[in-house]
């Protein structure tokens, strides 16, 4: 079964990226979330293989911290 083992935050202007901390189950946090417009990466992996995907919708320039933003992902497990 895949579970999704990373989550990076990465700055749609550079391409910096933070990886993020999990807390539980699908929380995942950080402490210094980086700034702008932000896209997420997951890292989906299971016992033979692992793949990074990005999903299509953006985090917006003006997101809040604790609000919930709809990544345009639907996971199959």
């Amino acid at each position: 079964m895949k579970d999704i083992t990373a989550v990076q935050l990465c700055e749609t202007q550079n391409f910096v990226c933070k990886l993020l901390d999990r807390s539980y189950g699908a929380v995942w946090t950080t402490t210094s979330p980086p700034r702008g417009p932000l896209l997420i990466r997951m890292l989906f992996s299971d016992d033979d293989e692992e793949t990074w995907l990005i999903p299509v919708n953006n985090i917006l320039e003006d997101w809040k911290p604790g609000n919930t933003y709809d990544s345009g992902v639907q996971v199959n497990l």
